[in-house]
């Protein structure tokens, strides 16, 4: 199973429909907040896909819960936006109640800097932002690969001008 990952779009919603537009063999779409509205109706574009995605500190007023515990391919994840975990101060808090929860994988957004790191047993993978990047890093999102060998996470450059 293929899975992408974004985060971060901050009203860049085409920004998120061309990254998911070049991503044809993914199955599952995942956003992990800041802004909403951006993936919000992609249901309809793209179909074939399932979505998932959690508020993040800039969805005001959104009932759309903060975050999600899901399980694809037998594999626990959790999807957060990561603000509530202190993530811009470290993984720790954020690996530790993954892992007290059964979450394999361990997503979350906020700081705009990708990171993909196998840590204390849970694999943890910011896919930065689609849109707006900091830290000198480039727009970025995330791929995941679940397969019957184990899994594989990356967060690649996007490369909005790409045809």
């Amino acid at each position: 199973m293929k899975i992408l990952v974004m985060s971060d779009s901050h009203g860049r919603r085409d920004l998120v429909h061309k990254c998911i537009e070049q991503h044809p063999d993914t199955q599952v779409v995942l956003f992990l907040g800041d802004v909403l509205i951006d993936i919000k109706g992609m249901e309809k574009i793209f179909p074939e896909k399932q979505f998932y995605y959690v508020r993040g500190n800039c969805d005001y007023g959104s009932d759309i819960p903060a975050e999600q515990f899901i399980t694809l391919q037998g594999t626990g994840i959790l999807l957060t936006h990561g603000h509530a975990h202190g993530v811009k101060y470290g993984i720790n808090a954020l690996t530790g109640y993954a892992r007290k929860i059964g979450a394999k994988i361990a997503l979350y957004g906020h700081t705009h800097i990708p990171y993909n790191v196998y840590h204390d047993g849970v694999y943890v993978l910011n896919p930065g932002s689609i849109a707006y990047p900091r830290d000198g890093s480039r727009q970025s999102y995330g791929l995941i690969e679940i397969v019957p060998q184990g899994i594989l996470t990356n967060t690649p450059v996007f490369d909005q001008f790409r045809k």
